[in-house]
């Protein structure tokens, strides 16, 4: 089994106290990387892969819940992602809350589809392009709601004949991609409907030569 650590430290997310921030810094979109000749490129199993998000308030409530992939490639050169993409399908976004009924789900669901956030009708996909790559970590244009935003993030990548996983975890500022809704930087006196402008992503691609 042939294994290649690319980050083995990731830093924390979120604390305990406190409102949380964004792990990446978000830049300017930059051109996307092309896989080689000599490149071994893997195609995304998105039954397989996983988009598990997070988004939390001050005041310590949280709400956790999976975004589908809907496709997706890695191009790897002797172990080492060096190209790829992802596509997450907003359309198929799901809560995972523990304890949360069905109906409350699915008001959840329709809220988080609305303008105020993603404007899943308008937007129904994101996705993410790598750029470029280190030994520690790799640089991708995230974009969402046709806001294409620079962002670096470490990750794990390990390949077994045919197959390969990849992951990465990761926090965004929101409102850099437009989703302001009661964001306490955009919105006074908010009180408890005070939402962190964070969002947590844990991403597993599962993916075959």
């Amino acid at each position: 089994m042939k294994k290649v650590f690319l980050l083995t430290t990731i830093a924390a997310l979120f604390m305990a106290c406190g409102s949380p921030s964004a792990s990446t810094e978000a830049n300017e979109a930059q051109e996307v990387a092309e896989a080689t000749e000599t490149n071994v490129t893997y195609t995304v199993n998105a039954t397989e892969s996983t988009v598990i998000w997070k988004g939390t308030k001050p005041a310590g409530d949280a709400h956790t819940g999976t975004v589908a992939i809907a496709k997706g490639v890695i191009s790897t050169e002797e172990g080492m992602v060096t190209a790829g993409n992802f596509v997450m399908n907003l359309a198929d976004l799901k809560i995972t809350d523990e304890g949360m009924d069905e109906e409350t789900q699915g008001k959840l669901v329709g809220h988080l589809s609305t303008g105020d956030f993603f404007e899943v009708e308008k937007y129904p996909n994101a996705s993410f392009e790598i750029t470029s790559t280190t030994a520690d970590s790799l640089t991708g244009n995230l974009t969402i709601k046709e806001v294409s935003k620079s962002i670096t993030v470490p990750y794990f990548f390990q390949s077994e004949g045919e197959t390969a996983t990849a992951t990465t975890s990761f926090s965004i500022d929101r409102t850099l991609w437009g989703i302001t809704f009661n964001s306490g930087n955009f919105f006074q006196d908010l009180g408890d409907y005070m939402i962190d402008d964070a969002i947590q992503f844990d991403v597993t691609l599962k993916a075959t030569k």
